[in-house]
């Protein structure tokens, strides 16, 4: 097999193995049960993944990035809409770098 055949054969493979776990995901979805437990897991599951996809940049980024959230944080408890706190984290952060 050629190297194209070779590259057409993995995108193959990486397109089935995502659809299989796409569909995968949906069928074992449907045997859990809705309430209870796995409700309030995956309610909380967007935050978690804010927090572990923040936490990172945050400890490397210094006190900028914290600024940044804690901006955000203070928006979001003010009841005003996540893309205003966004934006408003991006804002501290190219104001601080502008400053600093």
């Amino acid at each position: 097999m050629s190297e194209d055949g070779l590259v057409w054969a993995a995108i193959l493979a990486m397109a089935v193995a995502t659809w299989a776990t796409r569909i995968s995901g949906f069928w074992l979805m449907g045997l859990v049960p809705e309430g209870g437990f796995m409700r309030r897991a995956l309610n909380h599951l967007p935050g978690a993944l804010v927090i572990s996809i923040l936490s990172p940049i945050v400890i490397d980024g210094g006190w900028a990035p914290a600024a940044a959230v804690a901006v955000a944080v203070v928006i979001l408890r003010a009841g005003v809409t996540a893309t205003f706190a966004m934006f408003g984290a991006m804002g501290v952060v190219a104001l601080i770098r502008l400053l600093v």
